[in-house]
């Protein structure tokens, strides 16, 4: 049997090395876990960077399909615009189309058809102030009765309506005046129901006066509208 002769100092070496032992251990133990957190940390930061591009990537993606939708969008308005004013100049085209046979057709009525009677509203009658176009009430009661005369007939009639001045003033300005009246009774008796198509109006301004001279009477007297009613 061995017999040792320190024993205590014996184990106190054991315990110390036991002790370095276990330090080596712990050392080592917490070296691997700081290099494992150390490379969870690196590819953690490597996956953020990664998604946060990602983001960016589908970010702009979503801004670039928005803008395109936009611009679509855009281009759609535009030609339904296109589209709308393509229509709204055929449909006005067609219109002049129509408006212009009609009164083809009324004026060659005027020159061939057959005169019923004529009705002069003369100045006594719906007091065309000088140098003016605008009806009163008493001329727009004149013309009112004369358009439910013409449709209580209920024929295919054919109004001329000719203006005429005094000669107070120039011959282009008479001209004009004289075209302001008769347009002032055709649009009288369209708002009273006689149809635009079978109307016409022409101005012989001063040139074909219903009486000579030069009083306010006689003046008075050439500032008239005078229709031509045919069928």
């Amino acid at each position: 049997m061995i017999r040792m002769k320190h024993p205590l100092k014996l184990i106190l070496i054991l315990g110390s090395m036991l002790l370095l032992t276990a330090c080596a251990s712990k050392s080592y133990v917490n070296d691997k876990t700081a290099a494992s957190a150390a490379r969870n940390s690196s590819e953690f930061l490597r996956l953020d960077t990664q998604l946060a591009s990602l983001d960016n990537r589908i970010g702009t993606l979503q801004t670039s399909q928005e803008a395109k939708n936009s611009l679509f969008e855009a281009k759609t308005s535009s030609l339904e615009n296109r589209l709308g004013k393509i229509e709204a100049n055929t449909a006005l085209a067609q219109k002049l189309v129509q408006d212009g046979l009609d009164r083809a057709s009324s004026a060659n009525q005027l020159t061939s058809g057959k005169l019923l009677y004529t009705v002069t509203l003369s100045d006594g009658q719906i007091k065309f102030a000088s140098g003016q176009a605008k009806l009163s009430k008493q001329a727009l009661k004149v013309l009112d009765d004369l358009a439910k005369k013409l449709k209580a007939e209920n024929r295919p009639v054919f109004i001329e309506i000719q203006g005429h001045t005094d000669r107070v003033g120039d011959a282009d300005t008479n001209k004009e005046l004289g075209l302001s009246r008769a347009e002032a009774v055709r649009d009288a008796l369209y708002s009273a129901g006689l149809p635009l198509h079978r109307m016409n109006v022409i101005s012989y301004g001063s040139s074909q006066p219903a009486v000579k001279g030069n009083t306010p009477k006689m003046r008075a007297q050439n500032r008239r509208v005078l229709l031509l009613v045919l069928l």
